[in-house]
């Protein structure tokens, strides 16, 4: 046995140099909250840990080098968890731009939602529902001057899908200058046309304030949705919020958050919502929210 651990540590030893040539980058976050609220007794929970490695190889052609990206989600709060995957791409980058294929960000969340995407308190920001799609073919164009576009299709994933060779057309760009950074996306579901779905944001940064506004129409929901995002610091401690609002429901959350180093931080959290946002079905995209206190710890590496 304990030849049989020497000889894994030796070959473990072995194998990090391998990695660093091949330029691969191993990350994670680990992230748990205490978290209590109305209807809920108080319990230890995981606040989207994950898990991933990146980098990139050459290809023999000038400029451009292959990528790879893969990451699975961890769960803090449960031992005997499975991974399940968050991405898996592979693709080819350079001067012409990215193009990539496998399970990716969608370029609706990296275009513009996830410009409120700010606080630790929820996993997610309340009015977001699409993060990742699989089945993905995609491509970025390079910086242009301030502007970036996206585009991509995901492939037929879907059971029942009208028999159609695709799902979904995204389509994504975003432009920065001075601060300011305004961004747009659309998506067209080829399998019912009551799934597609617009989204506009704009985001501003100086110093230690950020400030983002995001819009939301989709086909599916009677409402459109608005969501209100900001942070101020204060050297390593920063206050954040948001408000939400789709129809009848809506939602504030208030945040502090303080730096532990440049690698972790602490925050406590409080969510309150109404009446129609505690009721399933009804709230923010179908989804039941309650009055909510959190406050965790989240280690980057």
């Amino acid at each position: 046995m304990k030849k049989s651990l020497i000889a894994l540590a030796v070959a473990g030893a072995l194998a990090v140099p391998m990695v660093a040539q091949a330029d691969a980058t191993l990350y994670g976050s680990l992230r748990v909250k205490v978290e209590g609220g109305d209807g809920q007794e108080v319990n230890v929970n995981d606040n989207s840990s994950r898990i991933g490695i990146k980098g990139s190889v050459d290809t023999n052609i000038d400029g451009v080098k292959a990528i790879y990206h893969a990451e699975w989600s961890v769960d803090t709060a449960d031992a005997g968890s499975d991974f399940g995957g968050r991405l898996g791409y592979v693709g080819l980058t350079g001067g012409f731009g990215t193009a990539a294929i496998g399970q990716q960000w969608t370029p609706e969340y990296s275009f513009a939602t996830g410009v409120v995407d700010i606080l630790d308190g929820n996993s997610s920001a309340v009015t977001l529902d699409l993060f990742r799609a699989s089945n993905v073919v995609s491509y970025v164009t390079p910086n242009l001057g301030g502007f970036s576009g996206a585009l991509a299709v995901v492939a037929d994933a879907e059971a029942g899908n009208d028999g159609e060779d695709v799902d979904s057309y995204h389509v994504a760009g975003k432009y920065s200058v001075a601060g300011f950074t305004g961004g747009v996306s659309y998506i067209q579901n080829e399998g019912a046309d009551d799934m597609n779905r617009t989204a506009a944001s704009v985001a501003y940064a100086a110093d230690a304030l950020y400030v983002a506004l995001l819009w939301q129409d989709r086909e599916a929901s009677a409402d459109d949705s608005y969501e209100l995002a900001g942070s101020y610091a204060f050297g390593d401690t920063s206050l954040l919020a948001s408000y939400a609002e789709q129809g009848d429901a809506n939602a504030y959350s208030l945040e502090v958050q303080h730096k532990l180093g440049k690698q972790a931080r602490v925050f406590a959290n409080y969510m309150d919502v109404n009446e129609d946002a505690t009721v399933a079905a009804t709230g923010f995209n179908g989804s039941a929210k309650n009055d909510t206190f959190s406050t965790g710890l989240r280690v980057d590496f």
